[in-house]
């Protein structure tokens, strides 16, 4: 069987209003974060978002 990307609503969710605070807090004329640790875990966070969005699909049923 093939793989299949699974697309997870929840995490897409999610990960939009975390990546609107992301660019909120990110300062575009010196490409720093405002607050430097709240600019990484909002980094962080959306990443694990998006990766747990569009996470492969495993089969339970290898035989």
């Amino acid at each position: 069987m093939k793989n299949k990307i699974g697309f997870n609503l929840i995490f897409a969710l999610l990960s939009f209003p975390i990546g609107l605070a992301l660019l909120r807090e990110f300062d575009f004329e010196t490409f720093t974060f405002r607050k430097t640790v709240l600019g990484f875990l909002y980094l962080i966070t959306f990443i694990v978002t998006i990766y747990l969005t569009f996470k492969k699909k495993t089969n339970s049923t290898d035989q």
